[in-house]
């Protein structure tokens, strides 16, 4: 990694961390709630943090991407991807288990919990 790459890492990372903590509180909430027809307000949070969540993997560099394997970061790009691309047609419980269990992974994997 470049300086210029491990200068930027932490404020990514505190990014990700800031994301998790968000998506907790969703998870939180319940999945009657999340999944509720008149209230979709869970629902287009959880779309918000996986999309950010891609962009600051994004912006990771990818041998800090590669210094962690056990992150699927291919599957946070689909994921982000199929939400971004399929908004109306989106599986809530793809998007339920992204948030209550892919989002808390990914932050014990990194360290920010």
């Amino acid at each position: 990694m470049s300086e210029d790459e491990l200068d930027r890492v932490p404020a990514i990372l505190a990014d990700i961390a800031r994301f998790a903590v968000t998506a907790r509180r969703v998870a939180d909430r319940g999945h009657e709630r999340f999944v509720d027809p008149d209230d979709d307000d869970q629902r287009r949070i959880a779309r918000s943090l996986v999309v950010d969540l891609s962009a600051a993997a994004d912006r990771l560099p990818e041998s800090f991407r590669d210094a962690h394997p056990e992150i699927d970061w291919r599957g946070v790009r689909a994921v982000r991807n199929f939400i971004a691309h399929d908004y109306d047609g989106t599986d809530e419980e793809i998007l339920w288990q992204a948030i209550a269990v892919r989002f808390p992974e990914i932050a014990t994997a990194l360290g920010l919990d």
